[in-house]
């Protein structure tokens, strides 16, 4: 199996790279927020403990290929964007999900951190397609997916249940460019 240990690309604001184990403390730090957890799916645990970002560094580090990608600003990782390949005939079609330290929010870093790593996983992956769910009250993330390029293509109404409600799932695409 590969191991990744590499720089994606490097800016002024951020540096978007693999992930590596020491990363554990500042990953659990960042994420051990209620504000994020609002606004992820419930495999996301709160509290998050150290533990917890142990285990899920370990579990990316394993991957063939990379399909994680640490945001690092100020030599801290404070976020994460991630790609799940979808499966038989959605083989082609990857779900993005990612999450930033709420003290980094309204900076333009996920924004451009998310338009990077979409071009190197279609770089480097036979994906043509990623896609998005956001939490109907979630409007920063919307706009993000806006701002990086992502097209909402529906609203599948109640299709979420979280803090024990039923919420609409905002679906936007990004398409991979014709060669």
């Amino acid at each position: 199996m590969r191991r990744y240990n590499a720089i994606v690309v490097q800016k002024a604001k951020y540096t978007l790279r693999t992930w590596q184990p020491e990363d554990a403390s500042s990953l659990a730090e960042q994420l051990d927020n209620k504000k994020i957890w609002d606004n992820c799916r419930d495999g996301l645990p709160y509290p998050y403990k150290l533990e917890y970002a142990e285990t899920v560094i370990d579990i990316i580090r394993k991957k063939e290929g990379i399909h994680d990608f640490c945001i690092e600003v100020n030599g801290k990782a404070v976020g994460n964007i991630g790609f799940t390949p979808g499966t038989d005939v959605e083989r082609f079609n990857s779900e993005v999900g990612y999450v930033l330290g709420e003290e980094y929010w309204n900076r333009g870093i996920v924004t451009d951190a998310l338009q990077e790593a979409i071009r190197y996983y279609f770089a480097h992956t036979d994906k043509v397609r990623v896609f998005a769910l956001v939490f109907e009250h979630n409007l920063p993330s919307m706009r993000v997916l806006e701002k990086a390029g992502f097209t909402k293509v529906g609203v599948m109404k109640k299709s979420i249940f979280k803090n024990e409600r039923f919420i609409d799932a905002h679906v936007y695409e990004f398409l991979k460019a014709s060669d």
